[in-house]
Order: structure tokens, then sequence, then C-alpha cells
């Protein structure tokens, strides 16, 4: 027997056979509900479905924020609603069941099977703001699961890093901000900032910054952020003009802490990172530093120097023919022996290239169109995402996982344009490999599911 849901405006219209399955990924038995074949409206779209999906649940079947003063109570003793999301053929459902279902030639003789999870919903901001003496050029967030927060550090056009820390609420939304410190690091305009661990054993935070001025700096802080900030390292002899991209690693199964940065004429150099098991005494130890020239690095009395080292490149090539504008590691190889043996660089000059740093070889090149303004790689596939001054966000498929359910989840090369400006930065979600977020000269923050062409939603954050 197949059960019929209809709407009041609907109930005389042509219905359609579906079935409902929870998305993989979804490990939550209190979602789960009976597969069995149900009729819908054959027009019934993703808000008609959220709600069958609530009511086989027994929840409330609208959620408070989409329900009017003059809606009944009957269900207010039931849980909330939950908002849900709907795949038919891998593909978030944005139109009607069955144009949905014609439009990936599935038979209709048949139930069509739908997959549904819970919907990425938009932060919520506080309405707060903060200001600042000059922009804001780059950001990295951290943060400590067990402790419930996170250190927020960002550099800025007058060579300053500036510290935050965040409460986190969920896995997903810092809610709170509170200043811990600023720094003047620079005599020029920090350009890349990026966060890492320093090592398995030692709970401080790494802190890189690149600059215009062509310093690279690194430092450490206490992970609860209530220590003074303290330079750790100076990197010098690899690059010779603005650095533009900075990103941390670590080899798996050994305590070195690898660096890879680029700079504006196309360098990048590879870097071993001191940290607090490094010893001086070890052939390739980084040599402590002697000397302190203006022209080299530009540090404040505000500064605690602790043991600073110079450290010299392990390797420096000419990557690109123009600015480095992103570096990614290569994290999707699932031996522990390759992993992290390769990086993703994208430049200026409209190219991604993947690198082997042993071999110090480009092993593929992908040519684009346009401008490369930044990259980001999803944490467990072969795909990257691009920002581009054409207002567009792009996705690549590396090949280099063989990941087929993510990649061949990728609907279209180029996301709908969506932005009024130039893309920013792109960010990937550590825990979903299919959602990222864009950043914009707009002004705007967009959410995206890379099944969907469109986005999820767009936040007007400046």
């Amino acid at each position: 027997m197949t059960t019929t849901y209809s709407r009041n405006d609907d109930s005389e219209g042509e219905q359609i056979r579906v079935s409902f399955t929870l998305a993989p990924g979804i490990n939550n038995p209190a979602l789960e509900i009976p597969s069995e074949p149900i009729a819908v409206p054959s027009s019934i779209r993703r808000k008609g479905l959220s709600a069958i999906v609530n009511h086989l649940l027994d929840r409330r079947v609208v959620s408070e924020d989409e329900k009017s003063d003059d809606e009944d109570n009957d269900d207010e003793d039931k849980l909330p609603a939950i908002p849900f999301d709907f795949l038919l053929n891998n593909k978030l459902l944005r139109v009607g069941v069955e144009s949905a279902a014609r439009r990936e030639a599935l038979s209709l003789e048949q139930a069509v099977e739908i997959k549904y999870f819970p919907a990425q919903r938009p932060p919520e901001g506080s309405g707060e703001s903060e200001t600042f003496p000059d922009w804001i050029t780059s950001m990295s967030l951290t943060e400590n699961e067990s402790l419930r927060e996170g250190i927020l550090c960002t550099g800025g056009s007058d060579g300053s890093i500036r510290l935050f820390g965040t409460t986190i609420e969920d896995s997903e939304t810092p809610n709170g901000l509170q200043t811990i410190q600023s720094t003047k690091a620079h005599s020029g305009p920090i350009q890349c900032i990026s966060t890492a661990q320093s090592d398995e054993s030692d709970n401080r935070l790494l802190i890189a910054s690149g600059s215009m001025d062509q310093t690279l700096l690194t430092h450490t802080l206490a992970r609860d952020g209530k220590e003074q900030l303290a330079l750790n390292a100076v990197y010098t002899g690899g690059h010779f003009s603005s650095i533009s991209s900075v990103s941390f690693s670590k080899k798996h199964g050994h305590n070195d802490m690898l660096m890879a940065s680029g700079d504006w004429n196309g360098g990048l150099c590879l870097w071993k990172v001191p940290t607090a098991n490094d010893s001086d005494g070890s052939d390739n130890a980084p040599k402590k530093k002697k000397k302190k020239s203006k022209s080299q690095v530009h540090v404040t009395s505000s500064i605690t120097e602790l043991s600073v080292k110079e450290v010299q490149p392990t390797f420096t090539i000419k990557a690109h023919s123009s600015n480095i504008s992103g570096i990614v590691w290569d994290y999707a190889s699932s031996s522990t022996e390759s992993s992290e043996k390769k990086i993703i660089t994208a430049s200026w000059d409209h190219s991604i290239k993947v690198w082997d740093i042993n071999r110090q070889e480009s092993l593929l090149t992908l040519n684009g169109s346009r401008v490369v303004t930044s990259l980001g790689r999803c944490h467990n596939s072969d795909v990257v995402a691009t920002g581009h001054p054409d207002c567009t966000v792009r996705l690549w498929d590396m090949r280099t996982n063989r990941n087929a359910n993510i990649s061949s989840s990728v609907s279209d090369s180029t996301l709908k344009p969506s932005h009024k400006s130039w893309v920013s930065d792109v960010k990937w979600s550590q825990t979903d490999p299919y959602v990222l977020a864009s950043t914009s000269h707009d002004g705007t923050v967009k959410m995206w599911d890379i099944r969907s062409s469109q986005p999820l939603y767009t936040v007007r954050a400046h």
C-alpha cells in the first residue's frame, strides 16, 4: 500500500511515488524513517518534502521561523522541525521532484529514490562589529575542540598580527569574539597568514605570516592565548619579492613541521619549521639568528624573542610566471608513505599545478582562462576550488585520490556566478566534503554545496 501526501492547493494534481533514504554519512538513527514508497504531488519541492520527513519523524511540520501567527498549535508538544535538504541522483533538489527526475532521465514507473539530510543553515551574527585601524588582509582560525574554544589570527595592512579568542558553540559556528593581543610584526602589509599546532607534545600554536616587506616569520603562542606572542624564526634566502601565500603541513609519522610559501614573482619555497623538539646540534637544525637587520625583519619590542632561529629554504623553484595566490597540501593520499609529499599551487598566470616536493617538479598543470585569486582544497577528495576576478568559483578534479563518490558529484566546472565582484577567498568545510564558502569584494560570504551550481545562502558580512 502506498501512502499519499498532498497539499491543500494541489490535492487534485498529479502524483509521483518517492522513497526516502537517509544520506550516506549521516549516522543518526533518530533521523531514519521508513523507506516504503509514498505518493506526493509531482511538483513538490524541498520545503514540502521537508514537512513530510518531519511528519514521519513525529516532529513539528513547520519550523519556528516559518510558522505564522495564526497557525494552529496542535504540535507544540512535539520536537522542533528540522530543515532538510534532498538529493536526487546525487544532485541537490532545487526544482519539483518530477522535473528533476526527468532532467536526470530517471524512470517514473518506479519510486524515485530521494536521499535526505539536515540542511546547512545560515549563521546567526551577533550584530556587533569591531573597527580596525587598517585593512584586514588575511585570517586563520584554529580550534581546540576539547576546550570548545579557538584562536582567530588576522593580518593587517599595518603589519600587525591580531589575536582573538572564540568560544565554539558547536562544531561549525564560533560564538563570541574577545581580543587577546595585537602585535606589530612586519614593516609592510601582511599578505598571508597560516596557523598550526607546533608538535604533538607541545600545546603551542605556530603562526606564519608573510608580508610585502619580503619577510616571512613564524611566532609561537600558548593555545590558551594567555602568553605574549613570541618570535620563533625568520626565513631568509628564499623570497625576493612580496610574499603572497603560506601554508603549514606536518609529515605523518614524523615530527618535521613543513611550510610552503609563494611570492609575487611566482617563486615557491619549502621550509623546515623549527619546533620545541629540534636540537641545535643536529646537522639539519636551523641556525640561531645572530643578527637582525631592518631589511630582514621588523620586530617591535612588544614581541618576545625566545631562541629566534634563522632558517634557510629546503628548496626554491620558479613555480609560476606570476603571483602565487594560493598553496594547499595534498592530504588525499591514503598512503602514509606518500602523503603530504605533494602541494598544489594557484597563480595569477591562470594555472594550477601539483608539485612533488621530493623531486621538485610539477606533476600536473591545469590551465584556465582567468587569473586565480584564491585556492581551497577539500579535506578528503580530489576536488579543489578556485576564486576568480570574474566573480566565479570554479571546481577542479585533480584525480590524485580517485575518490569517485566525491569527484563525480561535481555538477559543473564553474558554479553559477553569484558574487558581484571578484572572489577574494574560498574555504572548504573541515567536516563536510561537499560544502565550501566563498568571500568577495562585494562584501558577501556565500555557502555552497558542490552538488548544486547555486549557493545555499548568502550572508551580507560587510
